[in-house]
């Protein structure tokens, strides 16, 4: 059973700086008063990257029943395959689409189970749910026309149909379902739309990638863990369990034996980073709802500053020189941003697992334990392991839960358009 160690309160409003968003925690590193969780409900199970805090499902306010269905039969979407290494972007999915007398369109990706869990594989429900979000983000936006992707507004994620490339975040292996959805000029879904399946295999996984497979000894010879690191998604992602578990715990700290995060291959250097990251929610009997992150922190004066930005590098694991067996785990650089403009670059003390109850007027960010290893840290392999693939997910009471699957549906499937342009192959 896991228990919630409280450090404080959320002193300061969230610091939104181009470096990082951080929240000052006291270091005071106090219990404050453990309590322990009272439900294992799962948190959502739409999408695979980190961050959102809305509920999928039919939420989202689309007008029930506006909408009729038009599958357009001159329209299309394509997936064209996975460019590697594209410029800053990395590794990204590459979709051509087509869709003639459009004023606007999004594509949207989900998973068939994200249609049928939520939607009862119901279409018509699922674009009436969009046009609701899309709705809420052009309020937010200052009007649906500023949703509207441009060289100057590169988050926008509506086009209009002279952009006939658009290039998505790299996705897991798997089957999914590309949507491309007609909007009119007020953002309203006009029932044109055309899909196709798409499946995306694994990799075969290379050596580089498997030579961090395996049980490890992480420590700074003071505290460490035995962590395991297994495949999540060849030539990408690996699983690790075992990071805050075992008996080097403090008294009144958490096991966190069910819990796992995911670190990230770098194929050019051969390093394996841990990044921060939603890890799903839970429902609380005291506390209400609980959203767990696996966060990078550090310390500066008397206070602790935990940065809440996802998908942040935290620590890069590189193997020495000559060694497969031998690594150091060290932190990766964090720029701060002062008041005025200026950037300091850091490290990060350590990470560790963290819960916010985000729905209360004042959030508290908490950790479960507090004797975590400080950076630097060293890793020797105990065991190799062969490619056995662990699939990111887990069980409480008999209910699947879905690991960085973040309740909000704008980044579904994994998928985020990080690039868009015009003009056909």
């Amino acid at each position: 059973m896991k228990t919630r160690s409280i450090l404080a309160a959320l002193m300061v409003a969230a610091l939104l700086v181009p470096a990082c968003t951080k929240h000052r925690i006291p270091a005071t590193w106090g219990d404050g008063g453990s309590q322990n969780h009272g439900g294992n409900n799962p948190g959502g199970n739409s999408g695979q990257n980190p961050g959102g805090n809305e509920n999928p499902g039919g939420n989202g306010g689309g007008q029930q029943g506006g909408i009729t269905l038009n599958l357009r039969a001159d329209w299309s979407i394509e997936y064209a395959g996975r460019i590697e290494d594209y410029d800053e972007f990395g590794d990204v999915e590459n979709v051509y689409v087509s869709c003639p007398g459009a004023e606007y369109y999004e594509v949207r990706i989900l998973t068939p189970s994200e249609l049928i869990d939520n939607y009862k594989n119901d279409l018509k429900s699922y674009l009436e749910d969009e046009e609701g979000y899309i709705a809420q983000d052009a309020e937010a936006a200052g009007g649906f026309l500023n949703l509207v992707w441009s060289d100057v507004n590169p988050s926008g994620y509506v086009h209009t149909p002279s952009t006939t490339n658009i290039l998505f975040d790299r996705s897991r292996s798997g089957e999914f379902i590309y949507i491309l959805i007609g909007l009119n000029h007020e953002g309203k879904v006009t029932g044109d739309y055309a899909q196709t399946t798409v499946v995306i295999q694994q990799e075969v996984a290379t050596a580089e990638y498997k030579k961090w497979l395996g049980e490890w000894l992480v420590s700074n010879g003071e505290v460490g863990y035995r962590i395991t690191v297994s495949q999540s998604e060849s030539n990408w992602l690996y699983r690790v369990d075992g990071w805050e578990t075992g008996s080097s715990i403090a008294s009144g700290g958490t096991v966190m034996d069910q819990e796992y995060i995911e670190a990230r291959f770098d194929r050019k250097s051969g390093n394996m980073a841990f990044f921060s990251q939603f890890l799903g929610g839970y429902e609380d009997e005291q506390w209400g709802w609980l959203d767990e992150y696996f966060l990078g922190y550090y310390v500066e004066t008397n206070d602790v500053w935990v940065i809440t930005d996802t998908g942040k590098d935290i620590a890069i694991a590189s193997m020495e020189e000559g060694s497969t067996s031998v690594a150091k785990l060290e932190s990766a650089p964090l720029v701060i941003t002062n008041a005025i403009g200026g950037q300091t670059t850091i490290s990060y003390y350590s990470m560790s697992y963290w819960n916010i109850d985000s729905q209360n007027a004042e959030p508290q960010w908490c950790q479960y334990n507090q004797n975590i290893p400080a950076f630097p840290l060293t890793m020797t392999k105990t065991k190799s392991s062969g490619l056995v693939q662990m699939a990111p997910e887990r069980e409480v009471n008999g209910m699947t839960i879905h690991k960085n699957q973040p309740r909000d549906r704008r980044v579904s499937a994994g998928s985020t358009a990080v690039y868009s342009k015009g003009g056909m192959r």
